[in-house]
């Protein structure tokens, strides 16, 4: 998945002195639409509190991490193209299985050395311990959806290019809606980008902790 996500960073900070746009919009305001889906401010929010809040119990030092609106807007990105891929996959036959899920689980944590140290390997990956699921499904998917193109006659060189292709056919097909207070979708970069109408700030209802660098 992050082959997908990785381009999609950036957005306006709201310059007004200590007032955050989290404080304006209901939590159950829609961030997106995709198709009768919904990302909302609290689909956002809780990532994005998540993510801080864990970063508080592992030495941060040499990470690159997202902070403030650049990691709302991840994290924006991160719900839309979840349902995108899920969506894609659905149309195309690309299933998914529990086992699939528990294998993929087993094998990352073997690689990043264990239990024990998988949240902070979830830290470094600005990954929520609560959406690791849905990552793993996300990048089940997206393999199923690659698997799928080389299968069809795709060389591998091309085969990221295909599923993004049929990504965009998806969401041209569903429809995205994004509140311009967010961003805008653009389905060149295949996700939501910085829009000048961008008026977000990082989480007002948990205060952001100080994270070492």
């Amino acid at each position: 998945m992050k082959k997908i996500l990785a381009a999609f960073v950036g957005v306006v900070v709201l310059a007004a002195a200590g007032l955050s746009l989290w404080h304006f919009l209901g939590t159950s305001s829609p961030v997106a639409t995709i198709g009768t889906d919904k990302v909302t401010v609290s689909d956002v929010n809780d990532s994005v509190n998540e993510i801080l809040a864990e970063r508080k119990g592992v030495s941060t030092t040499g990470m690159q991490l997202a902070t403030g609106a650049d990691l709302t807007l991840a994290e924006v990105n991160f719900h839309v193209i979840a349902y995108l891929l899920a969506d894609t996959a659905s149309e195309n036959l690309v299933n998914v299985t529990q086992a699939e899920i528990a294998s993929r689980r087993a094998n990352i944590v073997t690689q990043v050395g264990g239990e024990s140290k998988l949240s902070k390997a979830l830290v470094a990956a600005n990954i929520a311990q609560k959406d690791f699921p849905l990552y793993l499904h996300t990048i089940l998917f997206e393999e199923g959806l690659n698997a799928l193109v080389i299968k069809e006659g795709v060389n591998q060189v091309n085969a990221t290019p295909a599923v993004q292709a049929l990504i965009v056919a998806e969401a041209k097909k569903v429809g995205i809606v994004v509140n311009p207070k967010f961003g805008k979708w653009d389905e060149t970069q295949v996700g939501v980008v910085r829009s000048t109408s961008s008026v977000m700030t990082s989480p007002g209802p948990t205060p952001a902790p100080s994270v070492s660098k």
